[in-house]
């Protein structure tokens, strides 16, 4: 099984990632998470730097660099020489693991990339898709946070990165997980239950405590901001999607 998370920046890939590591879903090695934890992530990534490098790669392709925060990000295209690397690291990872996948915000642009390479090397079926969502004001105020990124740019790229996730998803022949982080702050067990229940697997109870933490707040306190009606139809999509 090849589990690939998307989810936008500070929206708790690093929390899911996390707990399907620890759970014998590899998301890499402690040679390859990149970054080590840092204050803002004090329990760590779990973020593969391989796919990382590839992702970045992919987006320097058409002059955009993720750290520029820009909204505006045109649609990559990958060539040949970058396929061949793609291709590589996906037979590494499949040969060495029964179960295992990535996350990477930077995926939510390059999917549709990967699962070209995935189709042309006979893995689609291989593939389960977890997409976990972030109420969009508080990912914005969590860049600003860490960032100093103001909160309407947050908000910008919250729209860019979940529309363009959302239009794979659309068109997606993989299974998919929808669930959102606010729902697993308050509801750990019950979240990952039903995670685990989608991916066929057992999993250890007592992993959740090391990564969920309910400290974090879902309430969206903080600077006010008017968030847009096309803001709220987005969100208003993913509360029905991670309900069916």
């Amino acid at each position: 099984m090849i589990t690939i998370i998307l989810g936008m920046h500070r929206s708790g890939t690093s929390t899911v990632a996390g707990i399907l590591h620890l759970n014998n879903i590899i998301m890499g090695t402690d040679q390859n998470f990149w970054p080590r934890p840092l204050p803002q992530n004090p329990k760590g990534f779990y973020e593969n730097f391989d796919f990382r490098k590839i992702n970045d790669k992919i987006l320097n392709g058409v002059d955009y660099d993720v750290k520029s925060y820009e909204s505006e990000i045109p649609i990559p295209v990958i060539t040949d020489r970058l396929k061949k690397v793609m291709s590589k690291i996906i037979l590494k990872n499949q040969s060495t693991y029964e179960h295992w996948g990535w996350k990477d915000p930077r995926s939510c642009l390059t999917i549709f990339q990967w699962i070209t390479i995935f189709t042309e090397l006979g893995l689609l079926q291989e593939i389960k898709i977890i997409y976990v969502t972030r109420k969009a004001i508080s990912v914005a105020r969590s860049l600003k946070k860490r960032n100093d990124l103001p909160i309407s740019k947050g908000i910008s790229l919250w729209k860019t990165y979940t529309e363009r996730s959302l239009s794979f998803c659309e068109n997606s022949k993989s299974p998919i997980f929808y669930m959102s982080f606010e729902d697993l702050l308050q509801s750990p067990q019950n979240q990952c239950e039903k995670l685990f229940k989608f991916l066929g697997t057992d999993f250890d109870e007592t992993v959740i405590d090391k990564f969920v933490d309910e400290k974090i707040s879902t309430s969206g306190s903080g600077e006010n901001h008017e968030i847009l009606d096309d803001i709220v139809q987005i969100e208003s999509t993913i509360q029905n999607l991670i309900s069916l």
